[in-house]
Order: C-alpha cells, then structure tokens, then sequence
C-alpha cells in the first residue's frame, strides 16, 4: 500500500512518503529553460535561476485560485497546467529520494491526501479534480484543510498530548496562523478543531538580523500571552518553516513551555495528511469523530416510510466530509405537499424541525407524483436541497419543475 501526504502551499510544499520520517520541503515554484522544454522545481529551480538561462515562476497555488497564466519565451501555460507539472515533479522527486529506503509493507488501497490552509469549496473542488486527473490512475485521492490535517496528526499521538485543550501555531513566511483542538472524554467521542488567522504577520527576512528576530520574538510572546489566558493546556505544538529552529524566539518559547509540554514538529500537516492516507487506505475510521471546517457538525434527516414503517433517512451525518456529501433520493408522496427535515447538532443546543414547501407543482392524484431529492453542501455551515417533479409514467408526464432551498445549519 502507498500512502502519500502533501501540504501544499505557496512558499514551500511538503510531502511525506510511506512513513513520518521519508518526509521532504520543496519551494513551490519551477522554472523552464529560455531555449529547451525541460522543467525542474524547488531548490534545483532557484540553483538553476541564478546560472540564468531559466524562466522562474512562484506563487503557483495563487496563480492557480485565481485562474491565471504565465508566459515563457512565448509560450502561455495556464495555472492549472503549471501546477500540474510542479505536483507530478515532486512525486516523481520524493520517490526517487526513497528508492532505496526500506518501506513498509502493508495491503491496501493506494492513497494519495493533499492539505492546504484554505477551506474554500470551489477551490477543494478544484485541486481534488486535478490531482484525480493526474494520479486518480493509481491513488485514491482527498483534499482536507490544514485544520483536519492538525486533527489527523494529533490523534495518532500518545493519548496524554490530548487529554486536555491542545494549541498550535504554525508559521510561515508572512502569516501566522494559531490552532487548537480539544477531545471530548464523555461517552460521546468526538474532536473539535478549529483554526485562525493571525494580523500579526512576520517575515523570514526581518529575521536575518539579531534585531528582527528580537521583533519575532517579541511578537510571538504577546501573541502566546493573548491567545493563552485563562486556558488550560495539556500540550502545544509549533509547526511550519518558521519553527525549524526556535533559538530566534527565547522568550516566546519560555512562556510557551510553563506548565506544559510543547512539541516541534515542522512538518506536521504533511505527516497528518500521511496518517489520514494511510487510514483511508486500510478502509478504516477515525477513532474520534471529526468535528471541523471540512466536516459535518450536524445530523441532516427528511423522514419517510418504507412499507409502512417510518424512520429518518440521512442526507448527511455529523463527522462526515462535506465536500464528498452528495444525495439523491426518489420520494412518493402521500397526502403532504410538503416535506420535512430534521437538523440535529451533534454537540450543543436540541435539534430543529424544518418543513420545504412544494408549491406550485402540479396537482395529481394521491402518489401520483414522483420526486427526486437532491442534496449537496456549499460550505460546512449550508446545504442546498433540491427538488423535481418527475411525474409519474406516461399518465403523468414530469413538468420538470425545480424548487431549491438552502438550509443554514449554523442558525438554531
């Protein structure tokens, strides 16, 4: 079984391969030689930019949520088409760095997980059409915010690390960025994370002099003592290119480390993306259910019967992937020009009734009317209902009727 998790970003890229340690940091950027067809990526492309002879381009994550291009000695490469050509490099890169490593051996499905920052729908839709377009062949592939990934991560840590509120801050060149995670200990074993962006944003160029990385310091510590009061924590993590080395950050880390356990681990939403790879490849859940900006908080039921027994069918289920979660169902109804819908949070406040009027459709005889509900998410917080008169055989033609409702889970 291969398992395969990359954090993609639009400074650096990681990509952890089989297991924790084969795990490496690429700049996401490539270049293409003025008067040849050949292309390389990260640190080879900066080599070769400053010999010249090259054409660079960065920032291919931008380039590509924004529908871009770029133009190389006359020729136009569309965004989707460079980063297509950075992702299938750095796979064929990071296998070449593990040929000869000892790997695991283990049955399974071949799965591929990329991660990035960002939780927008269209963009999540995007990349995983694309990733299914160049290794959909050989890897099932996913997309999971960085958020999940934390989660991912943590849960195959030892129990201890969670047995409280657990932070992180992760740092990257321009952003910072502040997660936390907490695990439920009652009879219901479920995870909520969340994550933030940070104003404060720091540079790694202020910190290639002593009194930038003071100003890094100082920054980190007003943030820790802001975002820390008045919690308890059983463990904090620091994550990204940033936290490579802490020594910038003396007094930052000895505030971080009162009373608690604090763990560096640069490259963690890549190795989180590995560990969830991994799960999905064994066919496996995880122990907890996930609660966050990729996944499901509420339970989504319209009622119905089956040979005269009644019961909720599930549109959608706290803990499950938003961006997967599709549903068509075919409804007779009888007697009832309506139908009705049952939002249940998982953890919180009682659950509310909600009813979709049909109206307008044509008026048949009682279950002479077929329907087809469709369901699908927005975002995480809103699900869209769709429903279509079909008719009923050659007596009732469909009218081909719509009638679309979106229901803001958020709002109790």
């Amino acid at each position: 079984m291969k398992s395969i998790g990359i954090s993609l970003g639009d400074d650096y890229t990681d990509i952890s391969l089989y297991q924790e340690e084969y795990t490496y940091r690429f700049p996401t950027l490539l270049c293409r030689e003025k008067r040849g067809i050949e292309f390389s990526i990260g640190e080879e492309a900066y080599k070769k930019n400053l010999t010249g002879g090259v054409v660079l381009v960065d920032k291919l994550l931008s380039l590509f949520k924004k529908k871009g291009s770029a133009t190389i000695e006359g020729q136009c490469y569309e965004a989707e088409e460079l980063l297509s050509i950075f992702l299938r490099s750095l796979l064929k890169e990071g296998e070449k760095r593990i040929a000869e490593k000892e790997l695991p051996e283990e049955e399974g499905k071949d799965t591929l997980v990329l991660t990035l920052r960002e939780g927008e729908p269209e963009l999540f839709k995007r990349l995983k059409e694309l990733l299914e377009k160049l290794f959909g062949e050989e890897y099932s592939v996913q997309c999971i915010s960085h958020t999940e990934a934390f989660a991912h991560y943590l849960l195959r840590q030892d129990k201890t690390l969670y047995n409280r509120l657990v932070g992180m801050f992760e740092f990257s060149n321009q952003v910072l960025h502040y997660y936390e995670m907490q695990v439920s200990k009652g009879a219901k074993k479920y995870a909520i994370s969340a994550g933030e962006a940070q104003p404060e944003a720091i540079s790694f160029d202020i910190m290639e002099k002593p009194q930038g990385k003071r100003m890094a310091d100082q920054i980190l510590s007003g943030l820790s003592d802001k975002i820390t009061r008045g919690k308890v924590y059983s463990a904090f993590f620091l994550s990204g290119k940033g936290f490579e080395s802490t020594d910038f950050a003396p007094g930052f880390m000895k505030k971080l480390l009162k009373g608690r356990r604090v763990c560096v681990e640069s490259f963690l939403f890549a190795i989180g993306a590995l560990e969830y790879a991994k799960l999905l490849g064994r066919g496996e859940e995880e122990e907890y259910l996930l609660l966050c900006e990729t996944r499901v908080a509420h339970d989504i039921s319209v009622r119905v019967s089956q040979k005269e027994r009644e019961f909720p069918y599930y549109l959608a289920k706290a803990g499950d992937a938003w961006l997967e979660k599709e549903e068509e169902l075919l409804l007779l109804p009888d007697q009832q020009d309506y139908i009705d819908f049952t939002v249940q949070p998982f953890v919180g406040s009682k659950g509310r009734q909600l009813r979709m009027l049909l109206e307008g459709f044509p008026k048949r005889e009682e279950r002479c009317t077929k329907l087809s509900l469709k369901s699908r998410f927005v975002d995480a917080s809103t699900i869209l209902i769709s429903v279509e008169d079909r008719g009923l055989g050659d007596l009732h033609p469909a009218s081909g009727m719509v009638i679309e409702e979106r229901i803001s889970l958020g709002k109790e």
